[in-house]
């Protein structure tokens, strides 16, 4: 990652001091609501790489949510490590190396809320582990800051992982949930499965070769994967829905999510997902949901 400040290899005091006033120049903004550091900085069993655009800072990039009737900028830090995702759920302890210890971490953004430029912090694509350790520090130190926040990579209809241990974190330390992918890069939409085999511009399609998460854990090719689609948008169909509004409004629905991150190339999709943010899900939908699932248990791990 040279294009990164000369390329950072972890997340240190410098590093994270560096990102944090980085961001605030460019973005001319005197403080950011919640800064999540976006990847643990140590091992944690996967084999995907790290993949960011040129020009972020330390990998920085922004999404909006919404709680407590508040608007809140949100900013990522991330650093070059591996994570328990994109397919690979087995913790191989051979593959542990040293990394920068949790306690400096805190200890650079404890000084960045103090300082008035970060107001809350949060992490993202974390373990159970990582989330506990950052909560047993803070809980030591009173100069530590408290995450509140917890970005899940991913939760959708065909990724509930979370639910199997993280939940369980978050629900008795409070801690608010952002689930990403929501639409599953769009298979959810089920524009997938349109005879044309969706737009050429579709992420799938525009990076087909050149894209590790979407072609590993998102493969089409999957059976499982496509059995399990096609039953969702047939719970879609059945009670008038439309497929976005399904994905999204069943995201929403857990009680421990605060908000979903989702991307969209097109106005349309943005109103779509507006919409489907007033959807609410009856019991009955959410138990033909619940059979999917027990027939088809998370297929994009």
């Amino acid at each position: 990652m040279s294009w990164i400040r000369d390329g950072p290899k972890c997340l240190d005091a410098k590093n994270i001091t560096e990102a944090v006033d980085g961001s605030l120049k460019r973005l001319q903004m005197d403080h950011i609501d919640l800064y999540q550091i976006h990847w643990p900085d140590r091992f944690v069993y996967s084999s995907y790489p790290l993949s960011i655009s040129p020009g972020d800072s330390l990998g920085l990039w922004t999404c909006h949510f919404k709680t407590k009737s508040r608007h809140f900028k949100v900013l990522h830090s991330c650093v070059s490590s591996y994570v328990p995702m994109f397919g690979e759920t087995e913790y191989d302890p051979v593959r542990q190396f040293s990394s920068v210890p949790i306690e400096e971490q805190l200890d650079a953004l404890g000084r960045a809320v103090d300082a008035g430029k970060i107001r809350y912090i949060g992490l993202s694509n974390e373990t159970p582990y990582g989330v506990m350790k950052f909560l047993h520090f803070a809980e030591n130190n009173v100069h530590y800051p408290k995450i509140i926040s917890v970005q899940v990579n991913s939760y959708s209809l065909l990724c509930r992982t979370f639910d199997s241990g993280m939940a369980e974190c978050c629900h008795h330390e409070r801690i608010y949930v952002l689930g990403y992918s929501p639409l599953a890069m769009g298979i959810l939409s089920g524009k997938y499965f349109a005879s044309d085999g969706a737009p050429s511009d579709a992420r799938l399609n525009l990076f087909k070769g050149r894209y590790s998460e979407g072609e590993s854990r998102y493969s089409l090719a999957r059976n499982t994967l496509k059995l399990a689609t096609m039953e969702y948008l047939g719970i879609a169909e059945k009670y008038g829905l439309h497929p976005v509004s399904l994905a999204i409004a069943f995201v929403l629905n857990h009680p421990l999510v605060a908000s979903t991150v989702f991307g969209v190339t097109k106005s349309w999709q943005l109103e779509e997902v507006i919409s489907a943010c007033n959807v609410e899900l009856t019991s009955e939908i959410i138990a033909d949901i619940n059979k999917i699932h027990a027939k088809f248990p998370n297929p994009c791990p």
